[in-house]
């Protein structure tokens, strides 16, 4: 078990398979069988690739803060993984050899008031070019069981929006279960506020692969 990273990695490294489940590993051979790697680790090229992606219309829709706050730059981002995040990146394989950001993620440990025992924060992104592929499923299955295995990662927890139904339902699908439901104003990709509900959901411990 290795610690939280708190700073940019010299490399990316791929996802190791040790303490993976069944469903773990067919999760990676799927993503394989598309032409998508996972890999873990950040350094400031993908950062600077996450900052751009965090600008596309579908991402800034349900995760302004990520181009506003975390991504808005390389400095942002540093001091975001300060927190001590574990980075995920779904890469695909393209036309000349080279790694092409599709998605990002991550775990790190953190507390919800909304979560009684929560300890440790959960999010997934896809990019727009890359959606509609199936990724999502298996990217946050190996993003929340690679965690668990690495890192400890206990009590996984996320927040989302009741408008996002595609993504609550991918939550719900790998266990995920609503522990809170409020009435907020959500903020778009352009700006305006629109009445939604803010989700909050928890992952029992049960569901994860041992500590290796």
């Amino acid at each position: 078990m290795i610690d939280y990273p708190s700073t940019f990695s010299e490399n990316i490294l791929s996802l190791p398979t040790a303490g993976l489940s069944q469903d773990d590993q067919a999760a990676l051979q799927q993503l394989a069988d598309q032409g998508y790697g996972l890999y873990y680790g950040l350094t400031k090229q993908y950062a600077e690739a996450i900052i751009a992606m965090a600008l596309e219309a579908d991402i800034r829709e349900y995760c302004p803060r990520d181009s506003a706050e975390r991504f808005a730059s390389l400095e942002a981002t540093q001091q975001w993984l300060g927190k001590k995040r574990g980075m995920f990146l779904l890469l695909a394989n393209s036309a000349g050899g080279q790694l092409e950001l599709a998605g990002y993620g991550w775990a790190g440990a953190e507390t919800s008031a909304e979560v009684t025992g929560g300890q440790t924060t959960f999010a997934v992104r896809i990019g727009q070019k890359h959606q509609g592929n199936g990724l999502a499923t298996p990217f946050c299955r190996l993003i929340v069981d690679g965690a668990a295995t690495m890192y400890g990662g206990r009590d996984f927890w996320l927040e989302t929006w009741g408008s996002n139904g595609g993504a609550v339902h991918i939550y719900h699908k790998l266990g995920f279960e609503t522990v809170a439901e409020k009435a907020a104003e959500r903020p778009t990709a352009d700006g305006s506020r629109v009445d939604d509900v803010r989700v909050t959901m928890k992952l029992a411990n049960e569901l994860l692969p041992n500590e290796t």
